[in-house]
């Protein structure tokens, strides 16, 4: 796809009638798969206990199962918080523990320190402005608290496509890349590695673990010279598809 389409469909999508319908067909989430939110909760699980804890899940998507069996864990109240209405009020209503928040993405309506537990799956990646984020999970948890995000930090647009283009949206400038992407759902913000670590230790955490998960495909292709554009990223982040990070505040 060339660069002029894909800021056209950057552009095309701020449009109210395509985003609408875009919005309709988007799914984001693994969408109640029964292995998928199992993997999820199992994920948050291994790092941390949620028994009698009080805990808020970030951008959630269609997936209020994570939300429900974290409840059915032990967790004294479940939150979710998300920029996108998706879960239905007929969900909602079957399960009214669930506490369900929409904001815009800026500081999230809650009090300080109200929060044990912080998780997220495949979220922090879509994070116009991360720092931001990072700042409101660290207000929001309480002294010793525990937050746990899977990150992809893959090039959405490729999945199930193309895996030498796993990384392609690091190929671009910053300014190009927004150009063709910001407004859209495949948007990734391309923050690497050691930069999630760096802005969570800016936020006051303390980083716990970080387990990457590298894309050998891709670093094959590097080291029999392709992906030049790889080099300029730091040897810890090249090739790196997923990072799994626990904080501690």
């Amino acid at each position: 796809m060339s660069i002029i389409t894909e800021i056209a469909k950057n552009y095309l999508i701020k449009i109210p009638a395509i985003k609408s319908i875009a919005r309709r067909q988007h799914v984001t989430g693994v969408n109640q798969s029964d292995q998928g939110v199992r993997e999820i909760v199992d994920l948050y699980l291994k790092h941390t206990d949620v028994a009698g804890k009080e805990v808020i899940e970030l951008g959630p998507g269609h997936t209020w199962g994570v939300a429900s069996l974290i409840k059915q864990a032990g967790a004294a109240s479940v939150s979710i918080i998300d920029i996108e209405k998706y879960i239905p009020d007929s969900v909602l209503k079957e399960h009214d523990y669930l506490n369900y928040t929409i904001y815009s993405g800026g500081q999230m309506p809650f009090e300080s320190e109200k929060f044990d537990r912080v998780f997220s799956y495949t979220v922090y990646e879509h994070l116009r402005h991360p720092e931001t984020t990072i700042r409101e999970t660290y207000r929001i948890l309480r002294k010793g608290g525990v937050a746990v995000h899977m990150i992809d930090l893959g090039d959405h647009r490729y999945y199930g496509i193309d895996p030498a283009k796993h990384f392609d949206c690091l190929r671009y400038s910053r300014k190009t890349w927004d150009l063709m992407s910001r407004n859209r759902s495949v948007y990734v913000n391309r923050v690497q590695r050691s930069e999630w670590r760096k802005l969570h230790e800016e936020a006051g955490f303390t980083v716990v673990k970080e387990e990457p998960l590298i894309q050998e495909y891709t670093r094959t292709l590097f080291e029999n010279g392709g992906l030049n554009y790889l080099s300029r990223l730091k040897p810890e982040d090249r090739f790196v598809c997923n990072l799994m990070i626990v904080v501690r505040k």
